[in-house]
Order: C-alpha cells, then sequence, then structure tokens
C-alpha cells in the first residue's frame, strides 16, 4: 500500500491584498502519475462561489491519504480572523483575533460544531475586505489561517479547509473517486454581520425546507418527568394558542423512570410515562387539529439498554459508551426499522433529533468520514419514504447546527439555554452562518400573577422565562422583547402552559396568529445586522418589496436610534402609511422611538 501524505491543493482561487476578486473562473485540474484532482466552481448572482471536487487514484495501487483539504492564498497584508467557539449554553460565541502566526479552528469528533462552528471569515485590515469561507463537513474537520514566509522579509497568509487530518487515513483503492472538501465562500465589506444576506439568499435558493412551524415540546415543561395527565393537559391550551406541532420529548421510551439509561430502546414505556398510553396522546393531538411528534437519540445507547443484548455489533463502543455504526448495513437497516415502526405506529409527522454525548477517537480512523455517509442515507431515506415529516435537528443545543445539516434537517433547537436575551446574542451570531429560517426560538415561560405593580405601572402580572437550561434562574421579559425574540425563525413554546395567565396566553395566540399572517415573509427573508452594541441590537429583515426591522434595546440612555436601512435611494417607500423619498432615507435615516429598556420596537417599510 502507498501512502500518499500531500494535501489536495486549489493554488491561487483568491487574492485580497489589494485588489479582491482575482479568481481563477476556470475549473481546476491537477494530474499526476499517481492522482488526478478536479474542482469545479459555481458562482451565483451574488458573487457566492461553491466549491466542490473529486480526487482520483489514477495509479495501478491503492493508496492511503493522510490530507484531504483545500488551500486558499490570501496574498499579503494586515489579517485578522473571526470564529465561533460552540459549547453547551454558550453556542456561536464569536470572536476577531489578530493573524500574526496562524489561528486553527477544528472539531475532532461525532458533532460536527462541537467545541468549533465549520466556518471562518478572514480579512484584510488594509482593504476593508474579506472572504467567509463555510464548510459544508461530513466528518471531524480543520480550518486554519496561517502566515506563511515567502522570500526575505516577505510573507503571505494562506487558509486550509477539509478534513481533520489528526486520525484520518483513507485508504483510496484504484480507479476509486472521493469527493475533495465541499467549501462556500464569499467576499464581505461588512464587519459586523459578514454580509451574511448572501448566504441567506444562496440558502433560499439552494436547500428547501418545509414550512416554519409553530411548535409546541413537553420538554421544559416537566423534562423528563411525564405521564399521561400532565401531558394531556397541556394539548387544548398548546392548540388554542395556534402550535401545529405538538411533540413528546425525552422520557417516553425504555422501562422505568430513567431515560438516560434506557437510550437505545426505542420502544415505549409501559411501566412508567404514558404507561403504554401513547397512541391515546397522539390521537388527542391530532384531534385538536395539531401534528404529533417524538424525540429520539438514535445515535446513542446507555451501557444499561436492552438493545446491547440483541444487536451489540450494531454498535461502537467509546469508554462506557455506546454509538450506533452507521458505517454498517445491518446497524443502518436496524435502526430505519425502529424509525419506521414508530412512525407507522404512532402516526408521527415531527422528529427531534437528538445527540447528548460524545467521542472524538473514530477507531476506523476516517474521521468519521464513513459514518457520516451512513447517517447522511438513513435522514434521506426517511426524508424519501415520509416526505411529510419535519425534522428538527439538536445535539446538546446546537452542537449538530451547521451548514451541512441545515441541507437534510428543516431546523436547529437553538440551545439548551432558554435565555430571551442570550438566546437573541446566540441567534445574531448564528445568522452570520445559517440561514434565519432553520435556528428556532423558544420561549419557556411562566407567569408570577398578583405581582406588586411596578413604579407608575398598572400591571398586576409578570412574565419570567428561563435564563438558563433548566429553570435554575428566572429572568423578568416584557411583551414587546418576548414578540421580537420569537421572530425571524420556527416558533417554539416549550413550558407549563397551566402556570401562564390568560392575558399571556392570548398574547402568545396573537403572535402566532400574525406569526402566520407573515410567514410567507418570514419564510423568504434575507436578514442582516444593522447595530450590534452592548446597548442595542438592530435586525432588518428583507424580502420581496418589504423590510421589517426590529429594535431590541438592552441598558439604553436615549429615547431614539436612528436606522439606515438598505434602501434604493431613487425608490418611494410606504412608512406608517405615509411615502418617503429612497434618497431621503439614505440621507437622513429613520428615527425609530425607544420605549424603554430591555424592549423591542417594530418598523415595517414597503416599496412604492
Amino acid at each position: 500500500m502507498k501512502n500518499l501524505a500531500k494535501k489536495i491543493i486549489s493554488y491561487d482561487i483568491w487574492n485580497i491584498s489589494g485588489n479582491f476578486g482575482r479568481v481563477i473562473t476556470d475549473d481546476l485540474f491537477c494530474i499526476t502519475d499517481t492522482y488526478e484532482i478536479k474542482a469545479e466552481y459555481v458562482k451565483d448572482e451574488n458573487g457566492v462561489y461553491h466549491y466542490a471536487g473529486r480526487f482520483k487514484n489514477i495509479s495501478a495501487e491503492n493508496i492511503v491519504l493522510n490530507c484531504l483539504k483545500a488551500r486558499f492564498h490570501l496574498g499579503g497584508g494586515e489579517f485578522e480572523v473571526y470564529t465561533q467557539y460552540n459549547g453547551w449554553q454558550n453556542e456561536n460565541i464569536g470572536k476577531w483575533q489578530e493573524l500574526n502566526t496562524e489561528i486553527s479552528v477544528s472539531a475532532k469528533s461525532m458533532r460536527t460544531a462541537h467545541g468549533a462552528a465549520p466556518f471562518m471569515a478572514v480579512r484584510n485590515k488594509q482593504t476593508g475586505r474579506g472572504i467567509v469561507f463555510h464548510l459544508l463537513a461530513d466528518y471531524a474537520w480543520s480550518m486554519q489561517a496561517r502566515v506563511v514566509p515567502k522570500n526575505g522579509e516577505i510573507a503571505k497568509v494562506q487558509v486550509e479547509i477539509g478534513v481533520n487530518s489528526e486520525n484520518f487515513l483513507k485508504e483510496v483503492g484504484r480507479g476509486e473517486c472521493i469527493k475533495t472538501p465541499e467549501i462556500i465562500f464569499y467576499e464581505f465589506k461588512n464587519r459586523i454581520d459578514l454580509d451574511c444576506r448572501k448566504l441567506h439568499s444562496y440558502c433560499l435558493k439552494n436547500y428547501k425546507r418545509k414550512q416554519m412551524p409553530v411548535v409546541y415540546n413537553t420538554w421544559l415543561c416537566r423534562f423528563d418527568k411525564i405521564n399521561y395527565e400532565n401531558v394531556e393537559n397541556q394539548i387544548e391550551k398548546a392548540a388554542e394558542i395556534g402550535a401545529e406541532y405538538f411533540v413528546v420529548d425525552a422520557g417516553w421510551f425504555g422501562s422505568g423512570t430513567d431515560w438516560w439509561n434506557c437510550r437505545g430502546d426505542w420502544t415505549e414505556n409501559k411501566n412508567g410515562a404514558f404507561c403504554g398510553h401513547m397512541s391515546d396522546i397522539s390521537q388527542k393531538v391530532r384531534e385538536c387539529g395539531m401534528k404529533f411528534g417524538l424525540w429520539f437519540e438514535i445515535e446513542s445507547a446507555s451501557a444499561g439498554a436492552k438493545i446491547l443484548n440483541t444487536h451489540k455489533d450494531c454498535f461502537i463502543q467509546s469508554d462506557e459508551k455506546f454509538f450506533l455504526d452507521f458505517s454498517k448495513k445491518k446497524a443502518r437497516e436496524y435502526i430505519f426499522g425502529v424509525l419506521k415502526e414508530n412512525i407507522d405506529k404512532y402516526n408521527i409527522e415531527y422528529i427531534k433529533f437528538d445527540f447528548n454525548q460524545d467521542t472524538d477517537y473514530d477507531t476506523a480512523h476516517m474521521s468519521y468520514m464513513e459514518y457520516y455517509s451512513g447517517y447522511r442515507e438513513v435522514i434521506t431515506r426517511i426524508k424519501n419514504e415520509y416526505p411529510n415529516v419535519y425534522l428538527e435537528n439538536c445535539a446538546s443545543g446546537g452542537m449538530r447546527a451547521d451548514l451541512r445539516n441545515s441541507c437534510d434537517f428543516d431546523s436547529f433547537w437553538l440551545s439548551d439555554n432558554q435565555s430571551p436575551y442570550e438566546g437573541m446574542r446566540i441567534f445574531k451570531e448564528g445568522i452570520k452562518r445559517l440561514p434565519p429560517q432553520c435556528i428556532e426560538k423558544w420561549a419557556a415561560l411562566c407567569t408570577v400573577k398578583e405581582f406588586l405593580p411596578v413604579y407608575e405601572n398598572n400591571e398586576k402580572e409578570k412574565i419570567l422565562s428561563s435564563d438558563d437550561a433548566v429553570w435554575d434562574r428566572t429572568v423578568g421579559v416584557h411583551q414587546s422583547y418576548l414578540k421580537g425574540f420569537l421572530s425571524g425563525g420556527p416558533m417554539g413554546i416549550s413550558c407549563d402552559l397551566n402556570c401562564l395567565s390568560d392575558n399571556l396566553l392570548k398574547q402568545l395566540a396573537l403572535h402566532t396568529e400574525n406569526f402566520k399572517k407573515e410567514r410567507d415573509f418570514w419564510e423568504n427573508a434575507v436578514c442582516g445586522i444593522l447595530t450590534d452594541s452592548d446597548k442595542m441590537l438592530v435586525l432588518e429583515y428583507s424580502a420581496y418589496n418589504k423590510i421589517k426591522i426590529i429594535v431590541y434595546t438592552y441598558k439604553i440612555m436615549q429615547d431614539s436610534v436612528c436606522v439606515y436601512p438598505n434602501i434604493d435611494a431613487s425608490a418611494v417607500y410606504l412608512i406608517n402609511g405615509g411615502e418617503v423619498q429612497g434618497c431621503d432615507i439614505a440621507e437622513n435615516g429613520l428615527h425609530v422611538r425607544l420605549s424603554g429598556n430591555y424592549r423591542c420596537e417594530f418598523l415595517d417599510i414597503e416599496r412604492k
């Protein structure tokens, strides 16, 4: 067997050292006596490039790759790099760093956004321009931006993106082809939001997903302490406030009361939870006009799961953790059969796929490439055989929220952190690398009744939200901020609806009604960040000839804010029933009155 320890390189694709946009538009082709590489580019009207290629073994022997990456040359200059950390309750923590020697970001594990998100922005501080790279990762991955010395005191910057080489030895047979890294990249000039509208437009055109829903989920109501009575008590109220799906989360399967130790046994618990009456729950959900959904963690099994006694050869063991081995056809057939049986039995039309454990050593030395190939096969088969089933992706929150998974799943669970304030931070950082249509917003609320009146205010109740993942902390939230938080993406509610006042239930029902009326706009809108500071966040959504601006205030010291939306200066716009010239907006901006701290203000603009 021959070892080929070389990088699969795309030469001199970009140069942004003052002359941004010099790009090799012809397809790249490289051939040696051993291999050939073909790289192809597709560019859309917004300048978004999609890179896809293949590596082919043309030798007479099998060869082994231990590196599979694309290389981008950016030229010389002063550069900074933006990356995001991704951890439990701390998703999408973004930061710019000065590029002095090398900045590396990677994920080693089965969860492709665990520890870091698979994207990177590199900006030339001298020109004010940069490139955003999005890796569509089907494996453990890595990205590096480094300063490389050339001649004497001359140095240039290059970026390498692809498979994580730490545990990668891919055998390629004679005549065999494999894919090289699939990457989306484009120029940006806006340092605040990385020109994310370009990505949103690309995703809207290329990644079709189901209608954005309103969902009720049982998790933040009683967590895994579910029973027939407390779940049944939520169904009618969920329907009354406009929920379209009713999803039962973890705790419905296995035996006993400890769901964590029953993962892998995806049959209904006959001695706990609904005690064999989940079909009755599903039926009542449908009778109330909603669709029934269920939670699964198909990739995991606990050491005590009964399935390990009968199908242990379908699993990979890492320490005391077990993972379904998607590289094996037998395992794929088994888990598809389990899903099919449950979908048919309970008339499931929504599946929440979770993944709460991880490992970072692939015993096959493939950086989980074969694992993901099999995993995608199962998900694709579900989508093909059950095209009406809505698929939600969750992995301890956002540990699988990435662009590749957005191709297969309809939306992502935002985070286990249910704070509306931290949730807005996670969301606004998330739209830099994902379309807003796939980032869910969840309301985990309760009402404090007979609340002492606020000074100069006659309100007699207070809306509280969970301020973390488990209700250890709570925080007050104003109705306007709640409305703003629940705008822009799929809308979810997860709490005890019987703990909400009639007034709050009416407000939620009104919001879901308006959400459905405007759903076509939200489903087709691109989003950008107009302002992002410690005191204020301003988001702009645009679709068709309409613009919606939402102003989120924090600790402000002003009574108004001037915003400059992205408009056509030669057009005329309708604002609050009056006509405004686009040139006036471009020159003077629009002044939005602010009503206080931790509030939201809304402004609708329509092109005449």
